[in-house]
């Protein structure tokens, strides 16, 4: 067997593990689209509050997160996932998104400040902001996975997991967020003159495709980190 069909055969594993795991709890669909109203709720009270809704804001993010997570990883390890769990799952890795987070505002802080005044600072913002996309895509699979806390720890294990497999992971995931992005265009376009029914439709479609793509992502990274290249060719030709 070639390296496509080894790699074929292993994207195809993690497609019927999400699946397997999706069915345990299939209410999880809903979650990002739940997580993302008490986002927009969120934003709306702090608006109110100036500098202190700010850091309310930071603090409510790191929460959703942490919540999303843990029901990730719950489902990625195939345990059972109860609704009942929520409280739980807003403090279980509050403090490592805080701490992630931290290091990101802390790297903005000092960006800005040297380019205080430059014409360059909001194009440097913004390769901040896409080299942080990159660099830290395998974040929330390092934070759920090997619970990881301090903030440069969880960047250094996820830039070391893109170095040993940029290509086995960057595929994939290029892939499906590019069927994503059409879909959700294409999506809209059917969709949107349906007015606020089809806005509701295709949020909660969206979410639950988003999650799918979470979840598939969880079991990959569960299958690539800590095994090398020539590990699963012997493994997946031996399985054949």
């Amino acid at each position: 067997m070639n390296v496509a069909s080894i790699y074929a055969r292993l994207y195809l594993d993690c497609a019927r593990r999400t699946l397997a795991s999706i069915s345990h709890a299939p209410w999880t669909l809903l979650l990002p689209m739940a997580l993302f109203l008490a986002w927009v709720v969120a934003v709306g009270l702090a608006s109110q509050l100036g500098i202190v809704g700010g850091i309310a804001l930071g603090l409510a993010l790191a929460a959703l997160g942490s919540c999303y997570l843990y029901f990730l990883g719950e489902l990625v390890a195939n345990s059972k996932v109860r609704l009942g769990e929520f409280r739980k799952s807003i403090g279980a890795y509050f403090w490592s998104v805080v701490n992630v987070m931290f290091v990101y505002w802390v790297a903005s802080l000092v960006l800005g400040a040297v380019l205080r005044g430059s014409p360059q600072a909001e194009s440097a913002d913004i390769a901040l902001r896409l080299v942080a996309l990159v660099l830290l895509n395998a974040v929330p699979e390092v934070i759920y996975q090997r619970h990881t806390y301090g903030g440069l720890a969880t960047i250094q294990r996820a830039i070391q997991f893109l170095q040993a497999n940029w290509l086995e992971w960057g595929i994939p995931n290029v892939v499906l967020l590019g069927a994503l992005y059409v879909l959700l265009r294409e999506g809209g376009d059917l969709l949107y003159p349906l007015g606020y029914p089809g806005w509701v439709l295709l949020s909660v479609g969206f979410g639950g495709l988003v999650h799918l793509l979470a979840v598939f992502r969880g079991h990959l990274f569960a299958e690539l980190d800590g095994t090398s290249h020539r590990q699963r060719m012997f493994r997946y030709r031996t399985a054949a």
